[in-house]
């Protein structure tokens, strides 16, 4: 899930970080060549934000879907370049000895917007009611991320707010470079493009609060319904879409597995 833990020496966390930099600093474009979505440059590092939630005592998801919708009415309202979702687990990591969130809020949009847009929550009377409910309908924490667009079907993205997404926490294996990580993603998305039934793949790198991440980068694939999900998973059954992704985890990247989450768009970015 998203906020797995897993150790790491303080010289591995370097060495990690160094990669995942020089990763980053190499990729920066979206790999179908968009460069804009929902008004976000896709040629730059993005941001998301995201809210881990337990639920509190006598509260639902028709709570929580209720707190979106007045954070999406505030977004309008003040016109911030943030999209807001509300995600809730499909396929997960929990079983009986183990938790996972009840919910995920998650806004997205540039870095740029994120500045100005907690310049203007933090002055906003009614942005104050929305978190002091936000304290009574969950138990949540915030973690901030930077994104890399990988590949970005903008029209398909743009013609539905239905959002299912998988993510995946990945740690580069011992001793695997930059280079090489950069060379297996980019070769896997040219071998696998045309048969993609993901809409959207970014990696998300983790910043602020994620001291107790679950790997160095996390997948994100975005899907458009459970079934188109459903239809990634027969051809990596028997399409042969299995062979590249084992082959990344034999080779190239320790990983946590996919978890799935589902949801629909609260508010797209104000442009």
């Amino acid at each position: 899930d998203l906020h797995l833990n897993k150790g790491l020496t303080m010289q591995y966390f370097y060495s990690i970080a160094l990669i995942v930099a020089l990763l980053v600093s190499q990729t920066l474009h979206a790999d179908d060549h968009e460069t804009d979505y929902d008004g976000i440059d896709l040629t730059v590092l993005g941001g998301m934000q995201y809210e881990l939630c337990q639920l509190r005592s006598g509260k639902t998801l028709e709570d929580a879907d209720k707190l979106v919708k007045s954070a999406a009415k505030e977004f309008a309202r003040l016109k911030l370049g943030l999209g807001i979702i509300n995600f809730t687990p499909v396929f997960d990591h929990a079983d009986a000895n183990n938790k996972t969130a009840d919910y995920i809020t998650m806004v997205y949009g540039s870095i740029p917007a994120f500045a100005e847009g907690w310049d203007k929550w933090e002055q906003s009377s009614q942005a104050a009611k929305v978190m002091k409910t936000r304290s009574e309908v969950g138990d949540c924490h915030f973690k901030f991320n930077h994104v890399l667009y990988k590949h970005m079907n903008v029209p398909a993205l743009e013609k539905t707010d239905r959002r299912v997404v998988q993510t995946e926490w990945c740690t580069p294996k011992p001793g695997v470079t930059s280079d090489q990580l950069k060379a297996k993603h980019d070769s896997w998305l040219a071998a696998s493009k045309d048969k993609l039934n993901s809409i959207g793949w970014a990696i998300i790198i983790p910043k602020l609060g994620q001291a107790n991440s679950a790997g160095s980068f996390m997948h994100f694939f975005i899907f458009d319904s459970l079934g188109a999900l459903m239809r990634d998973q027969e051809w990596q059954a028997n399409g042969g879409g299995a062979a590249g992704i084992q082959d990344y985890y034999n080779s190239y990247a320790d990983c946590s597995g996919p978890s799935v989450w589902s949801g629909s768009l609260a508010q797209r970015p104000s442009q």
